[in-house]
Order: structure tokens, then C-alpha cells, then sequence
């Protein structure tokens, strides 16, 4: 009858248990599939949102240039009905400016045209019809409703040209004349087709305020009002527009799964850009579903192995036959549990290496740490069943002790950072390095003696002690003496006999909150007997403990470990000193981005291997060099404006006279997750390098796709020969006020390559805080989260490059915010940043002012400047882009005085920006 109960106890007990490991795993793979849903979710939607971004910077950047044209003119015209100007005047100025227009800026534009001082002008000298009403034009009238603003028309189709074009028009200083230029949207129907084609959208249109389509990837769609449309994706589309103010949504048009991203224009325009993600979502439910069956094979093979666990014990009838069935069960439960918990720390891996999002980081780290330790417990469990069992077996192999040490220090040093104590390893320099026996082992067991004196140590110290004796007739061996010992909590002398019972924990009370299994004094204890030793242990309760063993190592070379706290130091700092592992001073490569810092440090790290590095700023560029001269290897830039890195590798690829069709072509791109490297394989590229380059990997790769032949590998002597000295105090000097605004130059000199391009890099950095800061202050108080998030994106490697790594991680953060829409923060930080940013303008300009990077550059005399100022003048009044960029170009290898920098810095900036009229005043307000 109690034999009954007990085997009914025992079944209970099981089938709790079996509901436990359920309910857990079931629990951690509906997180999983929540997490994973929702990051899929996110990178279509971070897609989308770099697809509409483009866009609608494209587009906004066209018709920026237009605006400023139509600005430029009414700001003349304005001038001209002051002034009191007649209407021949007033006509031969728009015929002039339509020809400049169509020359520099828009070579379809049909010209300048407008109703002023009370009768309608034409650029091109159009004569209109006699019922031609001008002030009943939707031109002027969409002005007048808008007076000082530019106003956009809805498209139309130009008789003349056939092409589809779009009115822009602004009213003048009297209130009732408006000027009006019109504008080709053909290359705006090329935006939306090359982003379907690009792989972010499957659909990509441009919408005006009133639903109607001005561009669509489908140009069967264009001038569709989908307002007035019902069952399609465009009255979709529009409906969720109008219900929502997020910057994406989701929706459903019949069986799909569609989820957009919309970015704002200009006048109530947006870029949206829509995703099919029916086959993402149906495979994650088919993944769900799979593994929810796995879930509950692995809960049968756990009932099972309790079921054959039961009745082992009832069939043993002697105490032998109950240990090995408690063997034979644990062995198979660790066994067994081991597996999904593998793959599901695998399943987290991937979402460590793929997540953006800091929370769902944060959750993965603690499932990471949790189901480590878990897995900790099983291997433990799974070491005490095979040595119950007798299966583990002491295999020696020749390994490095100094290795072992460092790997050793590192694991438990964090550790101990963590609880604030002090790690001591005292190791004997007369030690020999090379050593046989079972590292792995002997790893394990000194390993269990460190954590375990870190976990029952609350302060103090932690120390680890590493000597040696020679046996005596023996003269291959030594004995390997080990001790570890703590300021803890100690050991009661009763409590010593519990020590190395199996399942059994010291003061259980007391250290509830310590986590462990009770094998690991056992476990340890066991290894050792294999290896013909013992542990020996000496306690103080209250005051601490000592662990120590001797263990037999066969010598493999009695050359000694030396002072290895010398030896570890040089080791760290030696890994701060960079050493080019090669020179290929015959090679030469091609690397093309759209940030001019990015082509200084690339060109910066490969400086030293003498490798001759030609650069251009964009895709084009980039095509155009690569016909010219034959490459050993090509870098692009993943992410450029018009034609990013895949375009640009495609054309190169597809041009059989381009006689770099077959060189080895790497991806630049800051896309660090898992599975990119397949990606950009399958685009067509060889092999892909993440950003901030590392400069270790750049030089392995380049030894992997450089010609052998043009590769020469240093030896080790060498660097040796070349190692640098310590820094030159008057380099300190230089650079002294980097370091209180929160720039480190160490790491700004490592990652741009030396002190001349560092330099460099920071003189460009000057160069562009103010526009940076008045943008950024801009679009964060428009509320322009878009905008915003790609400037600072922008600006966070920027800092990163020049060693301000604090003000780059805040950078991160707001960038993470305005992906998450995290208004609120970036409200609260804003402020506070750019606070930050702009304290580094003062000690920047002061390193600059002291390097004096142009000194060696003949000056520039006022009469020189004056005459440049001349061609200046005459360039913008043309609106010639082209000479003004001619004469910026000569001038390089000039230094202009102080009297004319301010001036001339203020004219390029404009010139950038094609601010025509912006350049004439200044040249007017100089008095030039």
C-alpha cells in the first residue's frame, strides 16, 4: 500500500514537472516569435523608411533648385517694379532668365512666365490665346491664396512636349503680380521606378494633399485620384493616410499584407513607400507552429525518460542499481534539455546580431544571460552523470599555459568588476610555458574554484596563485601547484563534511540568492582524482577560504612564462599599436562614398601598405574612374544618393569594355547584421566590410583579393625594427582642448591613420558644424523626425571618426528615437546635445588655427582676391555652377588672408546650397 502511494507521489511529481518544462519553453518561444515578429516588422518598416527618405530627398532636392531659381528671379523682379522698371525691361530680363534656366538648371522647363504690372509676360515670347485669362489661371490663383509662399500645381501634360510638368509660382512686393516657372517631373517618375527596382518597395508613389498621383512605380497609376477610388491599394492607401498621423501603417488589400512607410514633401506631398510582407508574417506562423511541435516532442521524450527513470528504480533491487539509474536519467535529461536550449540560445544570438531596437536588445541580453545559466546547471548536471557513470577520461594535448592564464583572468575579471573586488594573479615568471595535459580540465577546475570564490565574496580580494615544483626522478614532469583563496564568507568547521556531497549547498539560508546546482565542489573534486590529485581546502569562517591542488603536467619545452604581469601589459598595449602586416606599393584600388570624411580614413589606414588609392564621391563618379584604369579592388559605398553601391557594381558588372568587370569589389555599409554577407553576395559583390572600418579586417581582406604577386608580407622583425616611440610632447601640445570638450585623439589619430589626417578630418568637421547645427535645430523645431533622424545619423559616425565617442553614443540614441518616433526623448536630450556639439567648435578651431594647415601655400594679394571676387560675381549672376566650381577648385592652392577667409568661406557654403542671390549680396556687401 505505501509502495503504491509512493510510486503515486512520484507520478504527480512527474507530471508537474513535465507541465513546468512545458509552460517554460512554450513561454520563451512566444516571446521569441513576439520578438521576431515584431523585427521583421521593423526592418521592412526601416526599408520602407529609407526608401520613401530617398525619395523624398531627391525629389525635395530637384525642386529645391528649381525654387531657388523662381526665388531668384522674384527677388530681381521685386527690385525691378520698385525701381519702376518698363515692361521691355521687365520682358528681356524673363527672356534672359529662361535661357539661364534652361542652360543651368531645368533643360525641359518651358520658361519663365507671369502677370505683372497688369498684363501677362512669357520667357519664351508665347503668345496666348485671346480667351487666355491670366489672373483665372490656376497659377496665379493658387499663388494669391498663398501670397510670399512657393505654391505647387497639381500636375499636367504639356501640349507642346508631351512631357508631364508642374507649375511653381510666387507672388511679388506689389500683391498682385506672380511669377511662374514650370517644371518636368520625368525625373521624378525615374525616382519611383528605381527604388522598386533598388529592392526596399515593391510599390512606391508621390502624392499631392489631394490624393491625386503625381509619380508612381506603375506609371499606369499616374493622375489617379485615389480619393474617389474603393477596393484598391491606392484607396488603401489613402484611407490610412487620412486615419493616421504615424509615419507608417499596415494594411490588407484582399490576401496581402502590406506595410508602408510615408515620408513628407513639401505643400502637403508625401513619398510613400509600400512593402508586400504576406511571405515574411507567413513564414514566421509557420516557424511558430513547427516549433510549438517540437515543444511538445521534447515534453513526450521528458515524460518518456522519467517513465523508464521510474521504472529503473523499481526494477533495482541494491543500492549500485539505484545509482545507475539516477546516472542513467540525469545523463539523458541533460542530454535532452541541452538541445532545445542550444537552439533556442542560438534563436536569441540572431536577434542580438539583427535588433536595432535597445529594448528588445535589452530583453535578449537577459534571455542570453538566463540561458546561459541554465545551460551552466545542465552541463554540471550532464558532468556528474558521466563521471557517476564513469565515461569522462583525462585526455592530455600540448597546450600554452599563458594562454589558459589569459583566458582564465578574463572570464572571471569581469566578474569580479561587477561585485567591486580585487583580482591578484600571482603567477611564478620560472614556470615553464609549454605544458601537456588535459587543459580543458584543468580549466574547468580552476575555473569552478574562481567563481565560486567571486560568488561567496562580497569585498575584498579574490586571489589566484600559480607555482610549480620539479619531481624529483622525473625530469619530463613537474607539479603544477594551483591555489585559490578569498576574504568571504568562510566555511563553518561542520559544515566542511557537506562540501563535496552531491546537490548539497553550505548554509542554504544564507545564500539562497547565490545561484548553483551544489555539483561544482564535487564535480571538481572528481576531475582532480582522475588526474591523480586532491583538493585541498583551509576556512575561516567569517574571514575566508583556500582551495589549493597539485597536479602532474609533462614539459614540452622548459623555455619559462617570464614576468607575465610585464608580458600581459605588453600584450594590451601592443594591441593599441597598429603595424601594417604588408606592403603593396604596385597595387592599386578604387573606393567610392558620398562622405568625403569616410574616403579620408579609408585612405588614412591604407596610407602605410603604400597601396595607391583612387576615391570618388558618388556612383557615377565612381563608374567613370573604373573605365579609365584597371583596379586590383574596388570598395562602394552601400548607401549613396541617385545610385547607391548595388546600382553602381551592376553597371560596372554589365559593361563588357569596362575592364574592371571581373576585380574583386568589396560593400562599404554600416549594415553589420546577420545574413548581410549573403546578401550583398548574392547583389553580386565578393565580400562586404562593416563601418567604422576595422583596421585588422580591412588588411585581412585586402591580403585575401590582392594580386600575390603585388604583396609583400612584413615580417615580424620588422615591425619591431619600426615600433614608434612615445608621443611627441609637442604633438600634445597641438592637440591640448580636444580632450575637455570629450574628444579622445588617441582613438581619432588610430582611426583616421596618422596626425596630417586627422587633422584633415577634423578641419572638414569644423567646416560643417554650423550648417549641421542649424539644420538639426530646424527640423527639431518643424518636428521633422525624418529629416532629423538622417542628419544625425549622419552625424554620429562624423563623431565616432574624430574620437568623441560619448557625444557619438548620444547621437545613437536620438537616432534610435526618431527611428521609434520617440518624440519625448528627443524633446528632453536635444538641447542637451547640441549643447555638447557646439562646445567642440572653440578647441577645434583653436587645433586648427595652431596646425596652420595651409601655411605653405603662396598667399592670396587683395588684388588677386578682387579679381577673383569678379569671377565670382559673374558666375552667379549666370547661375553657372560649373565655373563657380572651376574657380573653387583653383583656389585650393591658395591661402586666403583673414581679411577675405570669413567672406569666402560664407560665398562656397552659398555656392553649395545654389544660392546665386545669396553670393551677389554678400559680393555687395563687401562692396565688390
Amino acid at each position: 500500500m505505501m509502495k503504491k502511494r509512493e510510486d503515486d507521489r512520484l507520478s504527480v511529481r512527474n507530471l508537474i514537472i513535465t507541465i513546468v518544462v512545458v509552460l517554460f519553453f512554450a513561454a520563451i518561444i512566444f516571446m521569441y516569435y513576439s520578438m521576431l515578429h515584431n523585427e521583421k516588422r521593423g526592418n521592412i518598416i526601416r526599408e520602407g523608411e529609407i526608401s520613401a527618405g530617398q525619395s523624398a530627398q531627391q525629389l525635395d532636392r530637384y525642386l529645391s533648385t528649381n525654387i531657388d531659381s523662381i526665388k531668384l528671379s522674384a527677388y530681381t523682379l521685386d527690385g525691378m517694379l520698385q525701381e519702376g522698371r518698363s515692361d521691355e525691361e521687365i520682358q528681356d530680363f524673363l527672356v534672359g532668365q529662361s535661357t539661364a534656366i534652361k542652360k543651368a538648371v531645368n533643360e525641359d522647363s518651358t520658361g519663365l512666365y507671369g502677370y505683372i504690372n497688369g498684363r501677362f509676360f512669357s520667357g519664351t515670347n508665347w503668345e496666348p490665346p485671346a480667351d487666355y485669362v491670366a489672373t483665372e489661371r490656376p497659377w496665379y490663383t493658387r499663388a494669391m491664396e498663398h501670397p510670399g509662399e512657393i505654391t505647387l500645381l497639381d500636375p499636367y501634360v504639356d501640349v507642346q512636349s508631351g512631357n508631364i510638368m508642374l507649375a511653381l509660382g510666387k507672388t511679388l512686393c506689389d500683391g498682385v503680380s506672380v511669377v511662374s516657372v514650370d517644371v518636368s517631373l520625368d525625373a521624378v517618375q525615374e525616382l519611383t521606378e528605381n527604388a522598386v527596382r533598388s529592392g526596399y518597395s515593391d510599390m512606391e508613389m508621390i502624392l499631392n494633399d489631394r490624393g491625386v498621383v503625381v509619380a508612381h512605380s506603375d506609371p499606369s497609376e499616374n493622375g489617379k485620384n485615389y480619393n474617389e477610388e474603393e477596393g484598391t491599394i491606392g484607396a488603401a492607401v489613402i484611407q490610412k493616410l487620412n486615419e493616421t498621423d504615424e509615419d507608417y501603417f499596415e494594411f490588407r488589400s484582399g490576401k496581402a499584407h502590406y506595410v508602408a512607410y510615408v515620408a513628407d514633401i513639401r505643400n502637403g506631398w508625401c513619398c510613400v513607400s509600400v512593402k508586400d510582407a504576406s511571405g515574411v508574417f507567413s513564414s514566421l506562423n509557420t516557424f511558430f507552429v513547427i516549433t510549438i511541435g517540437i515543444v511538445f516532442v521534447v515534453a513526450a521524450i521528458i515524460s518518456i525518460i522519467m517513465l523508464r527513470s521510474h521504472r529503473y528504480r523499481n526494477m533495482s533491487a541494491s543500492a549500485m542499481a539505484a545509482s545507475e539509474a539516477k546516472s542513467a536519467f540525469l545523463s539523458n535529461m541533460s542530454h535532452e534539455i541541452r538541445t532545445p536550449i542550444n537552439a533556442m540560445l542560438g534563436m536569441n544570438e540572431m536577434i542580438l546580431r539583427e535588433s536595432d531596437d535597445r529594448t528588445v536588445i535589452t530583453y535578449s541580453e537577459n534571455i542570453k544571460t538566463a540561458g546561459k545559466n541554465l545551460l551552466g546547471l545542465v552541463n554540471d548536471i550532464l558532468d556528474f552523470s558521466r563521471i557517476e557513470a564513469g565515461k569522462i577520461e583525462i585526455i592530455p594535448v600540448e597546450y600554452d599555459l599563458s594562454s589558459m592564464i589569459i583566458d582564465l583572468l578574463n572570464m572571471i575579471d569581469s566578474r569580479a568588476d561587477e561585485k567591486g573586488l580585487v583580482l591578484k594573479p600571482e603567477i611564478d615568471k620560472d614556470i615553464p610555458k609549454s605544458l601537456m595535459g588535459d587543459e580543458i580540465r584543468l580549466k574547468q577546475i580552476i575555473t569552478n574554484l574562481l567563481t565560486n570564490a567571486v560568488k561567496y565574496t562580497e569585498k575584498g580580494t579574490v586571489s589566484f596563485t600559480l607555482g610549480y615544483e620539479r619531481i624529483a626522478g622525473e625530469d619530463d614532469s613537474v607539479l603544477l601547484k594551483v591555489c585559490v583563496s578569498d576574504t568571504g564568507i568562510g566555511i563553518k568547521e561542520e559544515d566542511m563534511s557537506k562540501l563535496f556531497l552531491e546537490f548539497q549547498r553550505i548554509e542554504e539560508d544564507r545564500n539562497r540568492n547565490i545561484e548553483g546546482t551544489g555539483l561544482g565542489m564535487s564535480i571538481t573534486r572528481s576531475l582532480l582524482a582522475l588526474m591523480g590529485s586532491e583538493l585541498k581546502v583551509e576556512s575561516s569562517y567569517g574571514v575566508g577560504s583556500s582551495f589549493s591542488f597539485g597536479v602532474k603536467q609533462k614539459v614540452v619545452d622548459w623555455d619559462p612564462i617570464g614576468d607575465y604581469g610585464a608580458s600581459y601589459r605588453d600584450h594590451i598595449e601592443a594591441k593599441g599599436r597598429y603595424r601594417e602586416s604588408f606592403t603593396a606599393s604596385a597595387a592599386r584600388i578604387l573606393v567610392v562614398d558620398d562622405n568625403p570624411m569616410n574616403l579620408m580614413v579609408f585612405k588614412s589606414l591604407v596610407k602605410q601598405t603604400g597601396v595607391q588609392t583612387d576615391t570618388g564621391g558618388s556612383g557615377d563618379e565612381g563608374i567613370e574612374l573604373s573605365k579609365k584604369t584597371k583596379y586590383d579592388m574596388i570598395f562602394l559605398d552601400h548607401m549613396m544618393p541617385e545610385k547607391d553601391g548595388i546600382e553602381t557594381l551592376h553597371e560596372i558588372r554589365s559593361s563588357g569594355e569596362n575592364p574592371n568587370a571581373a576585380t574583386p569589389t568589396i560593400c562599404l555599409t554600416a549594415n553589420a547584421i546577420s545574413g548581410a554577407r549573403e546578401k550583398y553576395i548574392e547583389a553580386g559583390f565578393d565580400d562586404y566590410l562593416t563601418k567604422p572600418i576595422d583596421p585588422d579586417v580591412l588588411e585581412v581582406m585586402m591580403l585575401d583579393y590582392l594580386p600575390k604577386d603585388k604583396v609583400r608580407i612584413r615580417e615580424a622583425a620588422e615591425n619591431k625594427a619600426e615600433e614608434t616611440a612615445v608621443e611627441d610632447p609637442e604633438t600634445a601640445g597641438l592637440l591640448e582642448g580636444l580632450g575637455d570638450c570629450g574628444i579622445d585623439t588617441e582613438t581619432g589619430i588610430r582611426n583616421s591613420g596618422s596626425l596630417d589626417s586627422y587633422i584633415s578630418l577634423l578641419k572638414i568637421f569644423r567646416e560643417s558644424m554650423a550648417d549641421k547645427k542649424e539644420e538639426l535645430n530646424r527640423f527639431y523645431g518643424e518636428g521633422d523626425l525624418g529629416n532629423y533622424t538622417i542628419r544625425i545619423h549622419a552625424l554620429k559616425s562624423s563623431l565616432r571618426i574624430i574620437g568623441a565617442a560619448a557625444a557619438g553614443e548620444e547621437a545613437q540614441k536620438l537616432e534610435n528615437a526618431g527611428k521609434a518616433g520617440d518624440k519625448d526623448y528627443i524633446g528632453s536630450h536635444h538641447m542637451g546635445f547640441m549643447e555638447v556639439y557646439g562646445r567642440m567648435e572653440e578647441p577645434v578651431s583653436a587645433v586648427l588655427s595652431r596646425y596652420a594647415s595651409d601655411a605653405g601655400r603662396p598667399e592670396a594679394d587683395p588684388d588677386f582676391m578682387e579679381a577673383v571676387f569678379e569671377e565670382i560675381r559673374s558666375a552667379a549672376e549666370e547661375m553657372d555652377c560649373e565655373m563657380l566650381d572651376g574657380i573653387f577648385e583653383e583656389m585650393r592652392e591658395y591661402r586666403i588672408t583673414s581679411e577675405r577667409k570669413d567672406v569666402y568661406e560664407k560665398i562656397v557654403a552659398a555656392a553649395e546650397r545654389y544660392e546665386y542671390g545669396t553670393i551677389i549680396a554678400l559680393l555687395d556687401e563687401e562692396g565688390i
